[in-house]
């Protein structure tokens, strides 16, 4: 099965390099990941600065797209959300119009968190949260069984959630 390219969610320009971190960018960046809701006074003190140029880091950070968004991360048990369903798919034709299309369509989904174009026997892993295995066999009917592009797919269900982690290490990132 051959493969096109990877293709990017982000900016047609290339990203700053990681190498244009400093120390303190770095330290900025460990402390917001794991708390956005931090003061700027706060954070100026905790890396060394006083707020008027750490705000001005945290600027550029966002303007340079180190940083992409700021979110409230809900707990999915907490809302009902208690299914994660991971869904490898494998699809029968693999040009770029027909990987896109299916891209558009995941990323319209509600219920897929997320969508990776990915390497090995499969094309697509999706991560898919849903109440119930009733809201599991909608989606399948209605999208993944509607999508006549998908040669087949395999789920695996989360049967307990052993660590979950958005902060990036970026000491391991810049190395």
């Amino acid at each position: 099965m051959r493969k096109s390219p990877p293709r990017s969610n982000s900016s047609p320009q290339s990203p700053p390099p990681a190498a244009a971190l400093d120390r303190i960018d770095r330290k900025i960046l460990d402390l917001l990941q794991r708390d956005s809701r931090i003061t700027n006074l706060e954070l100026a003190g905790r890396v060394g600065l006083s707020p008027a140029p750490c705000s001005r880091r945290v600027k550029r950070l966002h303007d340079d797209g180190f940083i992409s968004r700021e979110v409230a991360i809900v707990d999915p048990a907490r809302v009902g959300n208690t299914l994660i369903a991971f869904v490898s798919v494998e699809l029968d034709r693999q040009r770029e119009d027909v990987l896109a299309t299916f891209e558009r369509k995941m990323a319209a989904q509600k219920v897929v968190q997320q969508c990776y174009f990915i390497s090995g026997e499969s094309d697509y892993l999706l991560v898919v949260a849903c109440r119930d295995m009733e809201h599991y066999n909608a989606f399948v009917r209605e999208v993944l069984a509607n999508e006549h592009n998908i040669r087949r797919f395999r789920t695996s269900f989360n049967l307990n959630r052993v660590k979950y982690e958005t902060a990036i290490d970026l000491e391991a990132a810049l190395d």
